[in-house]
């Protein structure tokens, strides 16, 4: 009885109980001291009269508060419609790369080909399979056959990956595909110069069509970067008219390319060359 009274007057402080760690207490009738409980270190600090801590105090860091949050704490939220719009475009950007990403699993499961095909009719596009003249694309309830295992016979000839939200770390999940001849990704809001670069990497040696129409991302690095797929025979460039030098570049590729045929580029426009010539002859 007299232990636990003086255990209640150790553990009192300013008429609240404060909790402390199992450190040491001096034995009833003994000037020895009990050895310490759970291995833990004993209290170094005490809180001074007057003052009360919670529970919580012991989990604080030792050094306190670092100045990171020091200055974000101090930098208040900003709740500005514009910086909530901006937020949530962040947030859905970064959902949708992680959606994109590269999965090994998949891949080990139902080979590239396969893969890249649930990958791609999933998110609303179209795929062809060689020997197949049909596309194999979702229905009105956004359903879609495909087999989900391997099959050595599915091997994807053609993607339509129009329209869809295609990122670049989509791109890697169309990796490996020898035999694809035929891709589209116009109008996709994200194709810009390095997925165009991904793109002629990946397909460098079997690409023979490419429609990358309305993508506006596009630079005239994107297009001088098309040069490198080296068996392509077909390609579409509408709507990228604001493209610096586009015309120029496009001869270029021609020299490159001499097989290719492109579409979306007008050269009979030679008004320019006709003033300039004019401007130049001499005058009698």
């Amino acid at each position: 009885m007299i232990g636990r009274l003086r255990l209640v007057q150790c553990m009192r402080v300013s008429g609240s109980l404060v909790p402390r760690s199992l450190s040491t207490t001096a034995a009833v009738g003994r000037g020895e001291k009990e050895k310490e409980s759970w291995t833990t270190a004993p209290e170094k600090e005490e809180a001074p009269k007057g003052e009360w801590k919670s529970f919580f105090h012991y989990f604080a860091p030792e050094r306190g508060i670092t100045i990171d949050i020091v200055h974000r704490l101090q930098k208040g939220i900003d709740l500005r419609p514009k910086t909530m719009q901006k937020w949530l475009k962040k947030a859905r950007q970064k959902r949708e790369e992680n959606d994109q990403t590269f999965r090994k699993d998949r891949v080990a499961a139902l080979g590239f080909d396969l893969a890249a095909a649930h990958f791609m009719v999933h998110r609303g596009g179209k795929v062809r399979f060689k020997g197949s003249q049909e596309w194999t694309q979702q229905d009105e309830n956004e359903e879609y056959d495909l087999p989900g295992h391997y099959n050595a016979n599915l091997v994807i000839e053609a993607i339509d990956a129009s329209k869809t939200n295609l990122l670049y770390e989509g791109i890697e999940c169309l990796n490996n595909l020898n035999k694809l001849t035929w891709l589209s990704v116009a109008n996709c809001p994200h194709i810009d110069d390095w997925c165009i670069d991904r793109i002629c990497g990946q397909y460098s040696s079997s690409l023979q069509h490419l429609d990358i129409s309305h993508c506006t991302k596009i630079t005239h690095r994107g297009i001088a970067a098309l040069a490198r797929l080296g068996e392509l025979k077909s390609l579409h460039i509408n709507g990228l008219e604001n493209i610096n030098d586009i015309k120029l570049l496009c001869l270029l590729l021609e020299d490159i390319l001499p097989e290719i045929e492109i579409v979306g580029v007008d050269y009979m426009d030679t008004s320019s060359l006709q003033k300039s010539s004019f401007n130049n002859e001499p005058q009698l």
